[in-house]
């Protein structure tokens, strides 16, 4: 069930733009956990771009009609974190990377399914600098429609 449910759908959605983008060579969705895992990881595999899904939140029922319904509005928060390597210019690495990143988001915004309400994203504005890595993150809040028996 888990493979099919709406949640893993969306994120597998997500990580399929950003796969298309150019200038991001690998886009996983297992997380680093820490500048070891950078380090080791092949330099001519970045910039990498990590897909992390967080758990949907319904949101508040907007009556006190009691009806029965079926369907539920929830947003689930998938983070990407991009992780680049330059030397020379990081900061404008990651402005192109971001706004490479913005666009293929925003290009679909319903994702290709007609359950899926809206995308929203909101950059971090923390961006992490050690020579000669560098880091950004940017939340995509995605709104969308599923049942009460699962998520």
């Amino acid at each position: 069930m888990a493979s099919n449910s709406k949640r893993e759908q969306i994120l597998a959605k997500v990580k399929t733009p950003l796969e298309a983008v150019s200038a991001i060579e690998t886009v996983e969705r297992k997380p680093l956990q820490g500048i070891s895992d950078l380090e080791a990881w092949p330099q001519t595999q970045l910039p990498l771009a990590v897909v992390l899904g967080g758990m949907p939140v319904p949101s508040e029922k907007l009556s006190d009609r009691d009806i029965k319904l079926d369907k539920v509005r929830s947003t689930l928060t998938a983070t990407i974190v991009v992780y680049a390597l330059d030397n020379e210019n990081p900061d404008t690495k990651i402005s192109n990377l971001a706004d490479d990143v913005w666009a293929a988001l925003y290009a679909d915004m319903t994702l290709g399914f007609s359950w899926v309400l809206s995308i929203r994203l909101t950059p971090d504005a923390d961006v992490a600098f050690w020579e000669p890595y560098a880091a950004f993150s940017i939340k995509a809040e995605i709104t969308y429609i599923h049942t009460k028996g699962g998520i």
